[in-house]
């Protein structure tokens, strides 16, 4: 058995009882970042831009989330149990411009209605409040997942990065056995077992030809957030 399990031993039980070690959990965190997208097309014979559109977006996000369980010990480790939600809290918007021009030089090529530039403001749809679980003494949270945003916006929120897993070492569960509370800071400055954040991530290709039409794409997507993770015996 792992030492930070073997100390919640004494409020679990022995291995298949239903008595457990109730805890609330509370996992905060709020952030955002800047998404910044560009598109060149190119014309075929000299790969000269004859066209761009150019998309910088800002998104900002926040959660509170909660639950109560137990942490019931088993045959095979710890496993929580009775898992429910407390009332939670989740936030998402965006707001940026979408420019389309001819690559800073008049191209009579152009059509009239491609030059100009459309307003990107909105809140994020939430898909997923969160989970929480605890498998081999670490606690998983997955934070909120935000679906696509209002047209014509372009970002993606990256909610892969929008996690945290906390270990339950032989400090924190002597803590909580007790009584205590436990405090533990997380986000992209502050990753925990198994996490891998990408706080600025790059794309950007050579040029593509798609029906006869060529064209180059970068973009340069940041997203960073902190938090806090509270276990409080209940």
């Amino acid at each position: 058995m792992l030492p930070a399990l073997a100390a919640l031993s004494l409020a679990a039980g022995p291995a298949g009882s239903n008595a457990g070690a109730r805890l609330q959990i509370t996992f905060t965190g709020a952030g955002g970042g800047r998404y910044l997208d560009v598109t060149r097309w190119l014309r075929d014979d000299t790969r000269d831009c004859y066209a761009r559109r150019t998309a910088d977006e800002t998104v900002s996000v926040s959660w509170t989330l909660g639950w109560t369980g137990s942490l019931v010990r088993t045959s095979r480790g710890y496993a929580v149990r009775g898992l429910a939600p407390l009332r939670r809290a989740v936030k998402g918007s965006i707001r940026g411009i979408t420019v389309r021009d001819g690559c800073d030089a008049a191209d009579p090529e152009i059509a009239a209605g491609w030059v100009g530039s459309d307003k990107c403001v909105g809140a994020l749809p939430v898909k997923l409040n969160g989970a929480a679980s605890v498998a081999a003494g670490v606690l998983a949270l997955r934070g909120p997942v935000y679906g696509s945003p209002p047209t014509p916006c372009e970002l993606a929120v990256r909610n892969d990065q929008l996690a945290a897993h906390v270990a339950l070492s032989p400090r924190t569960v002597a803590r909580l056995t007790a009584g205590k509370t436990v405090s533990v800071p997380v986000g992209t400055a502050h990753p925990g077992p198994g996490d891998s954040y990408l706080a600025r991530r790059f794309c950007s290709a050579f040029p593509h030809i798609y029906d006869g039409v060529v064209y180059l794409y970068d973009c340069d997507d940041t997203l960073a957030w902190k938090g806090t993770v509270t276990l409080r015996p209940s």
